[in-house]
């Protein structure tokens, strides 16, 4: 069997997804770390608005954040063949300038809800408050719940490869119509 160049990280997701079944509950450090690793492979499947990216892709995060302290000890060469920068949370005007913002507290500022930023959490319920990507944990495995409101909102594109592994969340402004 091929396996083409475009199958491979998506692979790559799915053996992560699936066989992750480490037992993260007694190995935090490895539930930080397999999140710092999903953080470097979202955006091989997401397709921001034309020109968003520029020559750099952008990584927003809490410094003192677990996953963040992960993410800076991951070798991160190219993200969507361009180099990374992963930079401290910059003031909300200045948060435009991310593609992508981890959370490790707080709320999506309402300023972003039309901004081309995808935001990823851990915080329960970030999704449903309007938080586009949220992690958490089932049967000892690291997973991952969508809010697709709030990225067409922003004009962010997820692959169907990934949909098809994240489990779709109503925000609370729609679940009560």
């Amino acid at each position: 069997m091929v396996i083409s160049v475009k199958q491979k990280p998506l692979i790559f997701i799915l053996l992560l997804f699936n066989f992750c079944s480490v037992g993260i509950a007694a190995d935090t450090d490895f539930e930080y770390k397999l999140k710092a690793l999903y953080l470097t492979r979202l955006a091989d499947f997401i397709s921001w608005p034309d020109g968003k990216i520029k020559d750099h892709f952008i990584i927003c995060i809490d410094s003192d954040d677990k996953v963040a302290i992960q993410l800076q000890n991951i070798t991160v060469g190219k993200i969507l063949k361009k180099p990374v920068k992963i930079i401290t949370l910059p003031a909300v005007p200045a948060i435009k300038q991310c593609d992508l913002l981890y959370l490790s507290s707080g709320t999506v500022d309402p300023f972003l809800a039309e901004q081309a930023v995808l935001t990823v959490s851990s915080q329960t319920g970030f999704a449903k408050q309007g938080g586009m990507i949220e992690f958490y944990i089932a049967e000892n495995k690291v997973r991952m719940k969508a809010n697709l409101s709030a990225v067409n909102k922003a004009g962010i594109k997820i692959s169907s490869k990934l949909i098809r592994l994240l489990k779709i969340i109503v925000p609370v402004e729609e679940s009560h119509d």
